[in-house]
């Protein structure tokens, strides 16, 4: 890896854990997410930063370059987090639905109850 590509590399690394830092601290993101993000922001921090020392071991695996390897690790990290995604969305969505299901019912009653006849009290105290 050149050294150029190295320093965008490692530059861009750093800004992503910037970026991530600052969601945390506005409570755009949740610290049970962010931990995730750091993780990978960390992972590709050391694979920019370290790339050439690990050439050998990405030699082992079959790799001609190690910014390949860094580019399938960082897929595959990646599809890791959507598929927590989607199993948060679809966790949601089933609450979602039996949220909606209750309301549904919540109002049916309250329509049901308002359209009952009211008993009379007696007589009116305006008549009087």
């Amino acid at each position: 890896m050149s050294v150029t590509l190295r320093a965008v590399s490692v530059v861009f690394s750093a800004g992503f854990l910037l970026m991530i830092f600052e969601l945390v601290r506005r409570r755009r993101l949740k610290e049970s997410y962010s931990l995730t993000w750091f993780f990978v922001g960390f992972a590709v921090l050391f694979f920019s930063a370290a790339g050439d020392r690990l050439g050998p071991v990405f030699a082992a695996l079959g790799f001609v370059q190690a910014s390949n390897a860094i580019l399938v690790v960082s897929i595959f990290l990646i599809l890791a987090i959507l598929l927590g995604v989607s199993v948060a969305v679809s966790a949601l969505s089933g609450q979602t639905r039996a949220l909606v299901q209750e309301v549904a019912l919540l109002k049916n009653k309250l329509e049901k109850a308002e359209r009952r006849p009211k008993p009379d009290d007696g007589p009116d105290d305006a008549g009087r």
